[in-house]
């Protein structure tokens, strides 16, 4: 696509899947380039092997990172045309399971950094009339998911936020995408302690993903969900009585858990 060629990208968690396969991606376009993750070493060596690429390494669940990244950015003199807010991660098991740290360093990772990256990036896109921004979502952010509450609860404000700036800031020449894959290979599986089968007997590639979202990006869609058989799961979920579609929500991940499959 000759539409990404030398456009400036950010790509937040580029180190591993799809923000790793959007560097990828966006790199055989043509994109320049910004990566970061936590990971230094992965970062550098992805650099190496672009054509036009410079990582920023540093931990996004940080409170104080984005504004040490934004500042690290503009001191390079670099104008960023799209954000890909990509970064995220989420644990599975009963509430009480997990530690207070732990769910705050989810809710600083999945919505706190995204949503300061996004005010610190959209502004200079506002004034330049031009950019946009990617996020990614979840299927999760459609419906409340029991052992994976504060996941899906931080991905419904990520679709719920994107949906929002699309409509306050489509006159202005800003593309705002919420991205909402399903149950995807990533490395998301392994934090979240899920195995790499799902239990629907679906799963989606990062890279399926990565060009289903750039396609839609360019045709200045708002927000796509990624595999006709999640499109078909969120409208069936959305039909029937929420306590129906909680209990099989409960259903399709206790058995996942009691198989070691989320």
């Amino acid at each position: 696509m000759d539409y990404y060629k030398d456009k400036t990208v950010l790509i937040t968690g580029a180190s591993s899947g799809i923000g790793e396969n959007f560097a990828h991606t966006l790199n055989k376009m043509g994109a320049k380039l910004i990566l970061t993750a936590r990971s230094k070493d992965k970062l550098e060596k992805m650099v190496q092997s672009m054509n036009n690429a410079v990582s920023i390494p540093g931990d996004l669940s940080k409170k104080e990172f984005p504004e040490e990244l934004y500042s690290k950015i503009n001191d390079m003199k670099i104008k960023v045309d799209i954000v890909i807010n990509n970064a995220g991660f989420g644990y599975s098991g009963k509430f009480l399971n997990n530690s207070m740290e732990n769910y705050n360093e989810m809710i600083n990772l999945n919505i706190c950094s995204l949503t300061h990256l996004t005010h610190l990036f959209l502004k200079d896109m506002v004034e330049n009339k031009s950019g946009g921004i990617i996020n990614i979502s979840s299927l999760a952010s459609f419906q409340p998911i029991p052992y994976f509450s504060i996941y899906a609860a931080t991905k419904a404000f990520v679709t719920s936020f994107t949906l929002s700036l699309y409509e306050e800031y489509r006159e202005k020449n800003i593309n705002i995408l919420g991205v909402c894959p399903g149950y995807t290979k990533t490395n998301f599986n392994k934090r979240a302690q899920m195995d790499s089968v799902p239990v629907a007997g679906y799963l989606m590639s990062s890279q399926e993903v990565v060009d289903q979202s750039l396609r839609a990006y360019k045709k200045g869609k708002f927000i796509i969900i990624n595999g006709k058989i999640n499109r078909f799961a969120k409208f069936f979920t959305s039909l029937i009585p929420k306590k129906w579609s909680l209990k099989m929500a409960s259903s399709i991940i206790k058995k996942g858990m009691s198989n070691k499959q989320w």
